[in-house]
């Protein structure tokens, strides 16, 4: 079975469309049998797509992919609220929001493992102001949302910060931005 996007032109490179069938092929297995674990949001948030020529058109695969994240992210907060009720998912939330808040009380350009001098990571410098806007928003301050931390891109730079470790704080913020406000 095929996804139903649309496709660019013959010469410009969209996602493969095989490589998106595969992920919608579990995003509907998943919804079709909630209590499975074929997919879930953090790998739906970390999957990559080859590209093809004439393939699928990219912004209408990433739009499509955030608003599964979403319902995935409602799903899950679904989950906590009937296993350990309204209090029991707050606990969770509130736990979550702990180990965020942990990361970014560390010390400006050591909030994570840095690369040797000689390997490429993300920019010490973007991340840390992307930080910066999350420090703000758990403090109240509404800057950011999941939308834009999905979006975010950092540049490769020597001795940057180890990118699965940032990949991982991110995809951690954007479950808890989710179920914050689910749960709340």
């Amino acid at each position: 079975m095929t996804a139903n996007f649309k496709r660019v032109g013959a010469d410009e490179l969209g996602y493969e469309p095989k490589d998106v069938d595969a992920i919608v092929e579990l995003a509907r297995a998943q919804f079709a049998n909630p209590g499975s674990h074929v997919l879930d949001a953090s790998t739906l948030r970390n999957t990559q797509f080859g590209v093809s020529k004439g393939g699928y058109q990219i912004a209408a695969v990433d739009a499509a992919l955030d608003r599964l994240d979403d319902a995935f992210a409602a799903q899950e907060a679904n989950r906590l609220l009937v296993r350990g009720g309204h209090q029991g998912a707050e606990d969770f939330v509130h736990g979550l929001e702990s180990v965020l808040k942990a990361r970014l009380t560390r010390p400006a350009r050591s909030r994570f493992t840095r690369q040797r001098w000689y390997l490429k990571g993300y920019s010490v410098r973007q991340v840390d102001a992307l930080l910066r806007l999350i420090s703000l928003d758990l403090a109240g301050a509404d800057q950011i949302s999941p939308a834009l931390l999905r979006e975010a891109m950092f540049s490769p730079r020597w001795g940057g910060y180890n990118e699965a470790q940032v990949d991982a704080f991110i995809d951690r913020t954007v479950q808890f931005l989710q179920l914050s406000r689910s749960v709340s």
